[in-house]
């Protein structure tokens, strides 16, 4: 397959990309700041990764990218976040169903009326070896 996140370190609730699993927050019309931590992985012993970058993204007007900020795990707890909407660099994987976590950080501006977000997406990139 290919590398997957997760919002759980068992690894059991894959994050889609088809937009049925999304990951999620709620803010309040007022702005808020959300926190959680994402773990990815490798589901195939086939298969090893380099080069590895989550990259929030927003292939559709307007960009809100920039709502989003990632940070690598220190230990359980969020090391420094990155520049909002800058990507993260990840070690290399050569495992597989280990989880590697990492931090995202969701900024909502105030705005007027309660409303979705479905655009913005963690875009993760990598070259995929076989082992």
């Amino acid at each position: 397959m290919a590398l997957k996140l997760s919002k759980n370190s068992g690894l059991t609730d894959i994050i889609s990309t088809d937009g049925t699993n999304p990951l999620t927050t709620q803010h309040p019309i007022g702005g808020s700041t959300v926190e959680a931590r994402v773990w990815l992985f490798n589901d195939n012993s086939a298969k090893r990764y380099e080069s590895i970058t989550i990259d929030p993204t927003d292939s559709v007007s307007t960009d809100e990218s920039t709502w989003v900020a990632l940070a690598p795990d220190n230990a359980g707890v969020a090391g420094t976040y990155l520049a909002a909407g800058a990507a993260l660099s990840m070690a290399n994987i050569s495992d597989s169903n280990v989880g590697k976590p990492f931090w995202v950080k969701i900024t909502t501006p105030s705005v007027g009326s309660t409303q979705n977000k479905t655009d913005i997406k963690l875009t993760v990139n990598y070259t995929e070896y076989a082992v």
